[in-house]
């Protein structure tokens, strides 16, 4: 997957993020990627704020960055869902 369709797909699930809870009031984002051991790992973080809350989720460390943005944006979902319960 090439770089405009991951930045493509990570805008998409925040916007996802927004429309399930609309009191988000920013989510920032930043994919990193690195070598460890010989492998290439990535993980995406998201700053999640809404009114008086902010949130730093940390994907796990995966193989490929679409992974990383899809295991972020899980956390991500869990982190929101307990917040809100």
């Amino acid at each position: 997957m090439g770089s405009d369709n991951l930045q493509a797909r990570i805008q998409h699930s925040i916007a996802e993020l927004r429309g399930a809870h609309p009191q988000l009031s920013a989510c920032d984002f930043a994919l990193k990627g690195w070598r460890e051991g010989g492998e290439a790992r990535h993980a995406l973080w998201l700053d999640i704020r809404w009114p008086q809350h902010q949130s730093i989720v940390s994907g796990p460390a995966c193989g490929s960055p679409e992974m990383a943005v899809h295991a972020a944006f899980e956390q991500a979902r869990r982190v929101l869902r307990d917040a809100h319960a």
